[in-house]
């Protein structure tokens, strides 16, 4: 049940189907066992008997550690929120923008304050992460931005907000011929 959102039984004497006694249009939510031992909460919200979105209790203490949400409705879980810390608070989003069933972006809480501070993507589906975003003095707004576009290894460019204003007032290329303003 980590990644494929379909229910099934959990084990040879446990079988799980949508319904069990409640209305068309409510959600059907069921605990079942993962593969792992872990408790598994799917949640069944059109009755076609496919988890729309599961909770994962890794350790069994009561706590959610991450939920999977299958956003497109194909039976397999491309959202996943994470509680990386135990602290019961969704701290990072792990998402598959392209449907290979790699997540691509993620946004992570480094501080705790229910904000993204940072967001990285593999924009080219290369597996490296290229783009990242980050919000280092936690007032919500980006102040800095890194692009590998050529999947050297090396930030292309990076853009700066010293003086968090909201504007970016450095940006620094890696080749300056690559500089837009340099070639004008």
């Amino acid at each position: 049940m980590t990644e494929h959102a379909g229910f099934g039984p959990a084990d040879e004497d446990t079988e799980v189907h949508a319904g069990l006694g409640a209305a068309a249009d409510e959600p059907t939510i069921v605990r079942v066992e993962g593969e792992h031992g872990e408790t598994v909460y799917a949640m069944d919200t059109d009755g076609d008997n496919v988890a729309d979105a599961a909770a994962y209790d890794d350790d069994n203490d009561g706590v959610i550690d991450r939920i999977g949400v299958d956003t497109d409705h194909d039976g397999t879980f491309d959202t996943e929120l994470r509680d990386s810390d135990g602290d019961g608070r969704i701290d990072a989003v792990f998402v598959d923008t392209d449907h290979d069933g790699d997540k691509d972006v993620a946004a992570l809480d480094s501080d705790g304050d229910g904000r993204f501070d940072r967001v990285v993507a593999d924009t080219d589906d290369d597996g490296i992460i290229d783009t990242d975003v980050r919000d280092t003095n936690h007032d919500g707004r980006a102040d800095y931005v890194g692009r590998d576009s050529d999947g050297d290894g090396r930030r292309d460019y990076v853009a700066t907000d010293s003086d968090h204003d909201g504007t970016f007032d450095t940006v620094h290329y890696d080749d300056p011929k690559n500089n837009p303003l340099a070639q004008a």
